[in-house]
């Protein structure tokens, strides 16, 4: 079968600013799957910076320098149905969406499911996401409302419409905006703390935790409110992520999903989630023991019931907290995410290989592993130090990314490292020994989190 992986994305690249190095190469590791499947020819597609399908040199995909049973091509239009006339010319069997995301705004599942529409209308199978599934997961409010049509516990939450909000104007007939005092008033229902985060933005990035009524008023009020919010009731208890991978019949209308083990995610001094600060460790609820506590079978269903609602088809990543009762389902990412190579990390496997085991090659299944894995950060390296770094035996992956455009720090760039080991004590001595030989490079507030969760879950 001849099998296309794509990706677009809506953002131009400056090749001179954006700097990226991963260890083991996404290049290496696409070739590795062709390499163990060599029945099947496999094709890559993309737009820069093609995350997850290729390495980038300058402002182009490298090409295989060992398999030539994997073709890899630049994706040369940026209209979605151009796009397909030109990924139809590769004569593809199957075609599947590999999204990624970019700042400002996650919506590059929709432009893949545009595209997946156009190959659709000339028989050309795909496994992505809809245009309506897609939408639905961008836009905040609206994962909100599928969520509770559907019966999924979401944390309480008020909409905050941007157009209605300045409706009144300098109108000077009013005497008040009706619509802004609506706001308020089921505002002050709301339990705080509350977060108030954007509709449309990428994950925590802008996100307010905010104490009491007043503040949010200030923060609604203020210069910074130009687009559309939610102020939603921020959920006590410990974050996590999993990943759904499966794919959905629209002649059975039925779906056929692996739910797989939620990781635990470090929160920052605000209490959520910071995708640059995080530490992700897991996976959770392998013994019976800990599936108890956590509830991992009310996670699974609930989780389920989320892809059949949404008829997912392909991979999406869900956010959650666990007050210690239920599961709550803050946010879905309809692509790839940092948690898709921490997951083949602790399976032992390229990344490639996890995609095409979960969704192509159902007859394995590429998340048996029962290695435990730590994701941290660490501030942007030499070269050198990197290629150390990998070639410590417990270090699975080293992922660089270098904005030298950013003016903000934290915009500037880190380095994700995962670590791996066969047990919760083995991979501690591994956390430990690898704080001690990169001791001059490190940052102590990820490691002293990492010790912390181990120490939590060991207890």
């Amino acid at each position: 079968m001849r099998i296309l992986f794509y990706s677009t994305s809506s953002n131009l690249y400056d090749d001179e600013a954006i700097k990226t190095i991963t260890l083991p190469s996404f290049t290496e590791q696409w070739d590795f799957l062709a390499e163990n499947h060599g029945e099947h020819e496999f094709l890559i597609a993309s737009q820069l910076p093609a995350m997850f399908l290729a390495d980038v040199s300058g402002n182009n995909i490298e090409d295989s320098r060992k398999v030539k049973r994997i073709g890899r091509l630049l994706i040369k239009s940026d209209k979605e149905k151009e796009i397909a006339e030109e990924l139809a010319e590769l004569k593809p069997d199957l075609a599947v969406a590999a999204s990624f995301y970019v700042t400002p705004y996650d919506w590059l599942t929709i432009k893949d499911a545009m595209v997946a529409d156009f190959l659709r209308e000339k028989g050309i199978k795909t496994i992505c996401h809809s245009v309506d599934t897609a939408v639905i997961c961008f836009d905040k409010w609206r994962t909100h409302l599928f969520l509770e049509k559907i019966g999924v516990n979401a944390a309480r939450a008020v909409y905050m419409h941007h157009e209605l909000w300045i409706n009144g104007g300098n109108r000077r007939e009013l005497k008040s905006n009706v619509y802004r005092d609506s706001v308020f008033h089921e505002v002050k229902k709301l339990r705080f703390p509350v977060i108030i985060k954007d509709t449309t933005g990428l994950s925590s990035f802008g996100a307010d935790v905010v104490n009491d009524f007043d503040e949010a008023v200030g923060i609604l009020k203020s210069k910074k409110t130009t687009s559309d919010r939610i102020i939603e009731e921020m959920i006590g208890g410990e974050q996590f992520g999993c990943e759904i991978y499966g794919t959905f019949d629209e002649k059975s209308e039925c779906g056929d999903y692996t739910i797989f083990p939620p990781f635990k995610f470090s929160v920052n001094q605000y209490g959520i989630t910071s995708p640059k600060q995080s530490v992700k460790f897991g996976p959770i609820g392998l013994n019976e023991e800990e599936a108890e506590k956590y509830k991992i079978a009310d996670l699974n269903a609930m989780l389920l019931k989320v892809a059949d609602g949404l008829h997912l088809d392909g991979i999406a990543q869900v956010d959650l907290v666990f007050d210690g009762e239920k599961w709550f389902v803050i946010e879905i990412n309809p692509r790839l995410s940092g948690m898709s190579t921490t997951y083949a990390a602790s399976a032992a496997l390229p990344l490639s290989e996890v995609i095409f085991e979960n969704l192509i090659n159902s007859s394995q299944s590429a998340q048996s592993s029962q290695r435990f894995s730590i994701n941290i950060k660490f501030p942007i390296l030499a070269r050198g130090k990197l290629k150390e770094l990998k070639a410590l035996p417990y270090v699975a992956f080293v992922n660089q990314i270098e904005n030298h455009a950013a003016k903000q720090i934290r915009e500037q760039g880190y380095c994700e490292v995962i670590l791996c080991g066969e047990t919760r004590e083995i991979l501690r001595e591994n956390l430990l020994d690898l704080k001690e030989k990169f001791a001059d490079f490190i940052e102590e507030g990820f490691f002293d989190k990492a010790e912390e969760m181990l120490k939590e879950l060991a207890g």
